[in-house]
């Protein structure tokens, strides 16, 4: 963030210096106790659990400067410690990102989507760096927190700022596009992801469109030409659209697609030439996430051969997809999250991924699904049986659901296992663990099934 003054700090909040020199030079505003650094100012935010108002006596310790508050009731507060008050913390870290954002000549990339939107992300990034300074969303803060915390990190010397947007109620998406005031917009897909919030995944679709509809005139949408409800929703954008993918209109495609131990090898095609591209993920639906990545990275002015340079040096966040040895077996640890539509792109992946063995699923179940929780986590179990999978390890409260699915796509009732959680899991699948076998654990965030990789690859101690 480029240093500013408490007191511009407090005209971009929408605040009032109450305390401390206005001409105090603040570094950055920063959320957590845990990791201020010398001349942030602190956010006391107010959440259903706690009360950042709690922690304000203790930051200048940590080297804050300042703090934005909403109460001047404070007590222990050192009187050094400057104080903009507001009457919403949340609110005016939001306005304050908004501005500062507007500062700046960064050029904004705004990512949504049902699944694989932080993969898209981080191909997008990496693709831009080959080139120009580059800044994106740490992980998956992607947020009403995460975003302004994404964007309070962009400085004057960042050319393109990549920002993930995610949602999970109506409403979420306008806001978080209006803030980043993107030139870009990308959606990786649209699914039933969160639909426990909404009527329908119509709803769904509509709240996603919401960040194309947001771009300018002049500025451009990038979307899947093989996704349905993408297609669907195009309309809402004024901006230019691309398309990627095998579906009508795609001026991008994946071309001789093959599916490594340990990586995606395929030709990238546009405007007549393609380049090979290595890419270190071995879930083929990553390569339509790749394509996303390489149309705005030709939008940006750089080569396809700068690009699959980009695309072949991504580094993606932990537990996707990641494929790691334990037992003489091929673990594939998707653990992150999970919902209907990344469940079966994984499910695929596992069937294409070159084992010798046999292909064993571990699925925890998924959430945020509400209603429709039991007939989806049913239609996962029934399209893992079609994948041709030898045994169902059906983790968490829907593992009853998985079963009958996998029953009714032709699995046998002792090819399945039902487990209550990561431990239970662990111990059904450590037997029956062979050499050369390929294994997918997946599951919502909520299963921590990441413990099960862990143990399956800790070192025997005896």
């Amino acid at each position: 963030m480029r240093s500013c003054t408490l007191e511009e700090v407090a005209r971009f909040c929408g605040g009032l210096v109450i305390k401390g020199d206005p001409a105090l030079p603040v570094n950055r505003l920063h959320t957590d106790t845990r990791t201020l650094t010398e001349g942030d100012c602190f956010v006391a935010l107010h959440g259903d659990r706690f009360d950042g108002h709690t922690f304000v006596r203790d930051v200048q310790a940590r080297g804050a400067v300042a703090a934005l508050v909403s109460s001047r009731s404070l007590s222990g507060v050192p009187d050094s410690l400057g104080l903009v008050e507001v009457p919403d913390t949340l609110a005016a870290l939001q306005r304050f990102a908004a501005n500062y954002r507007q500062l700046l000549s960064v050029r904004t990339i705004g990512v949504t989507g049902s699944s694989g939107k932080t993969s898209t992300k981080e191909l997008i990034a990496a693709v831009l760096r080959t080139r120009f300074k580059t800044k994106a969303t740490a992980g998956n803060l992607n947020n009403h927190i995460g975003v302004p915390l994404t964007l309070i990190q962009l400085d004057e010397g960042d050319e393109f700022g990549v920002v993930e947007m995610g949602m999970n109620h109506p409403g979420e998406i306008a806001p978080l596009a209006r803030m980043t005031a993107p030139e870009i917009g990308v959606i990786s897909s649209i699914g039933p992801a969160h639909i426990e919030f909404f009527a329908d995944q119509a709803g769904i679709a509509a709240e996603k469109a919401e960040l194309i509809a947001a771009l300018p005139p002049e500025g451009l949408a990038v979307l899947n030409s093989d996704d349905e409800w993408s297609r669907r929703v195009a309309h809402r954008t004024n901006a230019r659209v691309v398309w990627v993918g095998d579906g009508p209109g795609s001026t991008f495609q994946a071309e001789n697609l093959q599916v490594t131990s340990d990586a995606l090898v395929f030709d990238l095609s546009h405007g007549g030439a393609s380049v090979n591209v290595r890419l270190p993920v071995v879930n083929r639906i990553m390569a339509g996430n790749a394509l996303l990545a390489a149309a705005v990275g030709i939008e940006c002015g750089l080569t396809l051969n700068e690009i699959a340079t980009g695309l072949e040096s991504v580094q993606l966040p932990g537990a996707r997809m990641q494929v790691v040895q334990a037992h003489g077996a091929s673990i594939i640890n998707d653990a992150y999250n999970a919902n209907p539509s990344s469940m079966k792109a994984a499910l695929v992946a596992l069937k294409e991924f070159p084992a010798t063995g046999r292909r064993i699923a571990v699925l925890g179940s998924m959430g945020e699904l509400g209603q429709h929780a039991v007939e989806l986590h049913r239609q996962v179990g029934e399209f893992a049986a079609q994948q041709g999978v030898s045994a169902l390890i059906a983790v968490g409260p829907h593992a009853e659901a998985y079963a009958a699915g996998a029953l009714a796509g032709g699995l046998s009732v002792n090819q399945i296992t039902g487990a209550l959680d990561a431990e239970e899991a662990t111990i059904a699948l450590k037997p029956i663990l062979r050499e050369g076998d390929a294994v997918l654990v997946k599951g919502s965030r909520f299963m921590g099934l990441e413990r099960l990789v862990k143990s399956l690859t800790e070192k025997d101690e005896r």
